[in-house]
């Protein structure tokens, strides 16, 4: 079995004017694509997160996590800080205005809801990202994207190319990188429009 050693930065394509080469690069910097840059470094993927804000958004997209995101704070030991800044409820709900009480016998630690706003938690996971050594890249819009043999070249909104093996697109409903790519959204967005 052949193993190889990744690094967290990029490196030029010998031999060619291409850009820096990056084994993955995450479009979108919310929730998915900050777990995601973590979860491939601990594998020593060398990871660059683009993202078109400058800073992070101020308003929740999402305002708790449940169970099963929960369990995947504490594998990753990040359910401490989270905890701390979220506030812990029961895992019933309320559906029609009838109360739904929480599911009795859950296998699990971790059988309640954390309330905690999308930027806390993405503030969170970027951090916990960064310090696995992926790269962040704010205001960085991904504007064009082009794909050989070898990987995609990744044009930013100011000219710049990036390149890696792989894109991997968590913009949101409004993908910019699924758009590029043709992909369809056959289901509905409601965040906010921007």
């Amino acid at each position: 079995m052949h193993s190889r050693q990744f690094t967290t930065e990029a490196s030029a394509v010998p031999g060619t004017d291409r850009p820096s080469l990056f084994d993955v690069i995450i479009a979108g910097c919310g929730p998915t694509g900050a777990m995601l840059a973590a979860e491939l470094r601990l594998h020593d993927v060398r990871v660059l997160v683009l993202e078109k804000d400058t800073e992070p958004t101020s308003f929740a997209r999402i305002v708790g996590l449940h169970v099963r995101s929960i369990e995947l704070m504490a594998m990753r030991g990040l359910l401490e800080r989270v905890r701390e800044r979220g506030r812990q409820r029961p895992a019933g709900g309320f559906f029609a205005a009838i109360d739904k009480p929480a599911p009795e016998g859950l296998d699990t630690a971790h059988a309640y809801l954390l309330g905690i706003p999308q930027p806390v938690i993405v503030g969170l996971l970027e951090e916990h990202a960064i310090a696995l050594g992926a790269r962040v890249r704010r205001g960085a819009a991904v504007a064009g994207v082009t794909q050989d043999e070898e990987g995609v070249t990744v044009e930013l909104a100011d000219g710049e190319r990036v390149r890696a093996r792989y894109l991997v697109g968590c913009d949101g409903g409004r993908s910019t990188v699924r758009k590029l790519l043709g992909v369809g959204f056959p289901g509905e967005s409601r965040g906010p429009r921007r």
